[in-house]
């Protein structure tokens, strides 16, 4: 929505209203393209953190305390942590259990992500553990990392990278603009792997077949990629890797 949102302001040559003073996003990884984009245009964006099991938004960056790139700080009634493997856990204002589910609640919330802490105590997430992949040269690597880097881009409106025991990634790509050229997504690609280091690049893409959306089945209802039904659709994507 963000993207769409500045797109639409820089195509029409128009700037955010003033009165805006705090756009909180959240729900993906923004990046910080996206974010510095935004506010030239006069939307005051923030990045955020929540989960549903939280009952509430657990960190954001706000004007003063602020990290392009971070998904900010924690909010007074959540405190943070992560565990020995990467994992994110939460704790303050939880949920009263699944429907159902009579088990006890765990002092820390495990949510199921990746990060860390950084010295002054803004959280980085790295993507989903259930996510991650294991390369062939054995690096592991979070897609929703790189996902970021070529969605920073703006010819890439949606990516899924794959190569779990694989030599090298690749990625599904779905233009902004479905008339792109090929040329357009290969520069993006070429520019977000500048910015990654060489186990995390992309070495092989495909266009997209259909947009990632529950409709073609590619997507989940809130809009999480359906990631092993784009790869069966897409079995290209990992192209010259799987040799």
């Amino acid at each position: 929505m963000l993207r769409v949102w500045a797109g639409y302001l820089m195509q029409s040559g128009q700037r955010a209203p003033d009165s805006l003073n705090l756009v909180a996003v959240g729900g993906a990884a923004v990046g910080v393209k996206l974010i510095q984009a935004a506010r030239a245009l006069g939307i005051p964006a923030y990045e955020g953190y929540g989960l549903s099991e939280g009952a509430s938004v657990q960190t954001l960056n706000l004007p003063g305390a602020d990290r392009p790139g971070s998904a900010g700080r924690a909010l007074p009634h959540a405190e943070l942590r992560v565990a020995a493997d990467g994992e994110i856990e939460v704790r303050g204002s939880l949920f009263g259990g699944y429907l159902g589910d009579r088990a006890a609640l765990p002092a820390w919330w495990p949510t199921g992500d990746l990060g860390e802490l950084d010295a002054e105590g803004f959280l980085h997430i790295d993507g989903r553990k259930k996510n991650l992949l294991i390369t062939a040269f054995g690096r592991n690597v979070s897609p929703e990392w790189v996902e970021t880097a070529l969605r920073s881009e703006s010819a890439v409106a949606q990516a899924v990278v794959f190569g779990d025991a694989q030599p090298a990634l690749g990625a599904v790509l779905w233009p902004v603009r479905s008339n792109a050229p090929d040329a357009d997504l290969q520069a993006a690609v070429d520019a977000a792997n500048a910015t990654l280091p060489d186990y995390a690049r992309v070495l092989c893409w495909v266009r997209a077949r259909a947009d990632f959306n529950a409709e073609a089945g590619m997507a989940t209802a809130n809009g999480r990629p359906q990631r092993a039904a784009i790869l069966q659709r897409h079995p290209d994507a990992l192209g010259a890797t799987a040799a």
